[in-house]
């Protein structure tokens, strides 16, 4: 069967010609757009031609920066069909998603970039703040803004299109200082999406609904290239979207009878903090097969809970698919059967470490965790657990996850020393996960590399740690930032650790300036900011995270937590003293979700350490208080505290 698959990704869109196969773009409850796909491949032909008329030729790479989905979606095929290198990278609000474009555009060998107007204003005012107009000049010459281009009747010319040739290169999504990027061959394209259906079983009658990024690998190539390699149609709504209206999703979902969704353990969490069963009488979740979950550690509690909550709505008990998978694999690695319940595994804590084996108990315990078991390696893909000389185990012994397969990328952008230390001759490649088979399935234990997952997306510690150094008072190599996972609220919290030996009443404006940095830097919230007298590293230098990690958890840090919140509850009250009743609840609404921090009236909102979910949060709570008073939007006209109270006040009299 493999060898009647399309061989690249022009072939599988050459050969679904049906008009009646489509996207559909939502942007609202009564907002959508339909596109079909040979519409797509007229539409991408025509954009061609005006990337070829600015110069890209066939092995070029192309920045794809563009918020808009039928844009991006659009720029993608027709790097495609030029032979286009394509290199997504996400809007973002933060100077950190600005430096990401910079520095891939300074490593990148014949770049080009398609961007809109509003989006190529922000760097050019980045690049005058930090000294980088040289390159900026580079960038606007090589730019071509979609916003300006109207026609699209004259066609590019379409290159001879080989499966060896690079599709498109995944650049690490969190990284900020010396981004990392995946290249991914049409090969390796094709053959994980022929293991990709394979083992998910998709057909004709299946439908695909996702609000993932599109800069994701989830969101571009499980949401948007499957459906299309199977000619089935598809959905796609914006995250912010999302992030705004969940409920949308699922109600769009219902409206659609989609068959597949899609969402890490964040979004279903954030799904289920706005959803109130009795306003959702017409729901109908009977049609969803298959819920993928995956992009971050899973927590079988809030799959429970999701399933739980979704099940008088119809959706199957077997519905929640929990998987593993990595931009180097292109995507997908272990799936589990259809049908399948939820299945999990409790261990000893104590035992999981690297070359020993784990001690699995029948039932969970205070010094047990629940870990997912996800499944077996699916069609075209071969994973293996090996102890640090490199050699196999046996099953439940924990060691490093290795992957090898014609879908794993044969190496990261230009970094050979790193493609030598992380890709054997044979061709195995250490995914930096740590892991167990049990009952033949995969089960993931924690993480060798540095890596933080927070909401689905790749961070970096020393990546963030840079930023955090450059906070005055903190010098180099004396901060340390962890991912440590929180169970009660299943999912990964940012802690940051500083050395400081001084009065903790002096080091609270350090902690306002490190969150300032990072949300500002990287768009980051920091759950603890806290500090520590020594850095713990090895003989040879390292910092030991895990250490200072495993501190945290054992409930170390506990009294200094409680004299920090005691004090900015303090400084809290200082600044609620004044004012309307409706400012006052405001500040305490606000003060709950972004703790840690000194609030006044006339504070602005988007300034205060909030991205997108912490905002929905802040929606939320106001909402609970004056239920649809205030739309997410009015953040925008009415940004401070006093103007906002003001709104809700003349809204509400």
């Amino acid at each position: 069967m493999m060898n009647l698959f399309p061989k690249t990704l022009v072939e599988a869109l050459d050969k679904n010609q049906d008009a009646n196969k489509t996207i559909t773009y939502i942007s609202g409850k009564d907002n959508e757009r339909t596109v079909s796909y040979p519409d797509l491949k007229q539409r991408a032909l025509g954009l061609l031609y005006h990337i070829q008329q600015k110069g890209a030729v066939a092995g070029d790479e192309l920045i794809v920066h563009l918020e808009d989905n039928e844009q991006f979606i659009d720029t993608f095929w027709a790097c495609q069909y030029g032979g286009i290198v394509a290199v997504p990278l996400a809007i973002g609000t933060s100077d950190g998603h600005r430096q990401k474009v910079f520095n891939v555009f300074e490593k990148l060998k014949t770049p080009y970039i398609a961007t809109s107007r509003k989006a190529l204003q922000r760097l050019k005012v980045y690049a005058e703040e930090h000294g980088k107009e040289g390159v900026y000049e580079d960038i606007q010459a090589k730019a071509l803004t979609l916003d300006r281009i109207e026609e699209f009747d004259q066609l590019g010319v379409q290159a001879d299109v080989d499966p060896e040739q690079t599709a498109f290169i995944q650049f690490s999504s969190g990284s900020t200082g010396d981004p990392k990027g995946v290249v991914l061959t049409h090969k390796n394209l094709v053959t994980n999406l022929f293991g990709i259906i394979e083992c998910s079983a998709f057909n004709e009658n299946d439908s695909f609904f996702s609000w993932m990024p599109l800069t994701h690998d989830l969101g571009i190539i499980g949401f948007h290239l499957t459906p299309l390699f199977v000619n089935i149609n598809q959905y796609i709504m914006p995250t912010e979207l999302f992030v705004r209206r969940p409920n949308l999703w699922l109600e769009k979902s219902s409206e659609k009878q989609a068959t597949i969704l899609s969402s890490p353990n964040f979004g279903y969490k954030h799904v289920l903090k706005r959803f109130k069963p009795e306003n959702q009488e017409g729901l109908d979740l009977s049609r969803v097969r298959l819920c993928f979950n995956g992009a971050e550690p899973i927590s079988a509690d809030l799959c429970r809970e999701f399933n739980t909550v979704m099940k008088p709505f119809g959706l199957s008990d077997t519905a929640m698919f929990t998987v593993y998978g990595l931009a180097e694999a292109c995507l997908a690695v272990s799936f589990p059967k259809l049908a399948q319940e939820l299945s999990t595994i409790h261990v000893l804590r104590r035992s999981l470490i690297e070359g020993q084996p784990a001690d699995i108990v029948s039932a969970p315990n205070p010094q047990s965790i629940e870990l997912v078991r996800l499944g077996y390696a699916i069609t075209g893909t071969e994973m293996m657990i090996v102890d640090k000389r490199g050699s196999p185990v046996d099953e439940n012994i924990i060691g490093r996850v290795l992957i090898k397969g014609k879908n794993v990328t044969q190496g990261y952008y230009h970094e050979p020393a790193l493609n030598e230390k992380l890709i054997t001759t044979e061709g195995w490649l250490d995914t930096g996960d740590q892991g167990l088979i049990n009952d033949g399935q995969l089960v993931i234990t924690g993480r060798t590399k540095d890596l933080i997952i927070i909401n689905g997306l790749n961070y970096y510690a020393p990546d963030l740690e840079s930023v955090c150094e450059k906070v005055d008072g903190i010098d180099l190599g004396k901060v340390i930032v962890c991912g440590i996972r929180n169970d009660q609220e299943a999912m990964d919290e940012l802690v940051v650790f500083v050395l400081y030996r001084g009065e903790l009443e002096k080091f609270y404006p350090m902690i306002v300036d490190v969150r300032r940095q990072l949300n500002e830097k990287s768009g980051l919230d920091v759950s603890h900011v806290l500090p520590i007298k020594t850095v713990p590293k090895t003989t040879s230098g390292k910092v030991q995270r895990f250490a200072i990690a495993e501190k945290f958890v054992d409930g170390e840090f506990n009294e200094t937590i409680a004299a920090l919140t005691e004090m900015s509850e303090t400084r809290s009250s200082d600044s609620i003293a004044a004012g309307s009743s409706i400012e006052r609840m405001l500040l305490e609404i606000c003060h709950t979700v972004v703790s840690n921090q000194k609030i006044g009236l006339n504070d602005n909102i988007f300034e205060m350490g909030t991205n997108s979910l912490k905002l929905a949060q802040i929606h939320e709570k106001i909402d609970e208080s004056f239920p649809d008073a205030v739309e997410l939007t009015d953040f925008f006209d009415y940004p401070t505290i006093e103007q906002l109270a003001g709104f809700i006040a003349e809204k509400t009299s």
